[in-house]
């Protein structure tokens, strides 16, 4: 049990720097031009959604977190936030580098891997801004006026405070650097660290939840119940791969690469449980975004596209073999 404790202690502690990095990023963007910053080419512009599947294919979940934090706010686009999720792929992608050098055969695994979910991404993030286009534009458009003058959470984010001002027109130099100094700290500092601290937290108890749940069930259940539930018919395997792959946790896309690597998962169920595997950015959608019947929609969603495009996989190679 202990060691549960620990991998999901490490696991947070991994988002850490990314989580922290990303939110002063935000503080910085919500203060002084915010209406430009907020409605850029590269946020919301035809980039958007290449840019995000580029980040994302980094070994790590932070940026799928990032991303549902930033589409909470209405920074990015949902096709963007899709594209970040596809291309997630936490520890799949290390994982298939580390088996590649000893087996050159498994670079083939992993460049059908990225390639396929490249486009997958790519594709629903570019077809879903399209469709949503002018909806979102001008959502994103009204919000900038109601919002200008604070940030999320509802914490101030305007110009310097009044009494900055007042003490510079009468002099007091040393009580306007103070004033000055304390108005940074809570503007641009406190605000991103004090956020960053409650997600981190809300990371570490969603990690300590599923790795107690992990743990007991290979207790009872026996070491390799996941793997045998999952390696049924090569017809289910997407279904359940899918299942598996929504656990908001590294161990999902963990058991779901060694399988594949072991062979006894299929190409399309490796991609239909990694695409709709975000890490935890999808708990942390749930969280942040208060619509929550477009959260429904959104998991719902990826989840039909990973199953229509894995089931397809799995009828091409079925047939092509």
């Amino acid at each position: 049990m202990a060691e549960v404790l620990l991998d999901a202690l490490l696991d947070t502690l991994l988002l850490l720097p990314w989580l922290l990095v990303a939110h002063l990023l935000i503080s910085f963007f919500e203060v002084g031009n915010m209406k430009k910053l907020r409605v850029s080419r590269h946020l919301v512009g035809p980039i958007a959604p290449l840019l995000g599947t580029g980040v994302a294919l980094l070994p790590q979940c932070g940026f799928s977190v990032i991303a549902s934090e930033l589409y909470s706010k209405k920074r990015i686009r949902l096709g963007t936030l899709i594209a970040v999720f596809i291309a997630t792929s936490d520890e799949a992608i290390p994982i298939l580098l580390g088996r590649a050098t000893l087996q050159p055969e498994k670079w083939i695994d992993l460049a059908l891997l990225l390639g396929i979910k490249i486009v997958m991404a790519l594709l629903a993030g570019y077809l879903l801004n399209a469709i949503l286009r002018k909806r979102e534009l001008s959502s994103f458009s009204e919000g900038d006026e109601s919002s200008s003058e604070y940030g999320c959470c509802g914490h101030a984010v305007a110009g310097a405070p009044k009494e900055c001002v007042q003490n510079s027109d009468a002099g007091d130099h040393d009580h306007d650097d103070e004033s000055r100094g304390k108005h940074i700290w809570h503007t641009y500092f406190k605000h991103p660290l004090k956020h960053t601290l409650i997600i981190t937290a809300y990371i570490l108890a969603i990690n300590i939840l599923l790795g107690t749940a992990i743990y007991l069930i290979d207790t009872f259940a026996g070491e390799g119940a996941f793997e045998a539930f999952m390696s049924g018919s090569v017809w289910l395997q997407p279904l359940l791969a899918s299942i598996v792959g929504l656990i908001p946790n590294c161990a999902a896309s963990v058991l779901i690469t060694e399988m594949f690597i072991g062979g006894t998962l299929s190409l399309g169920a490796t991609i239909a449980g990694l695409a709709v595997n975000a890490g935890v950015g999808m708990a942390v959608l749930i969280k942040e975004n208060k619509n929550i019947k477009e959260n429904i929609a959104i998991i719902f969603g990826l989840i039909a596209y990973a199953l229509i495009t894995g089931y397809i996989i799995t009828v091409v190679m079925t047939l092509g073999g």
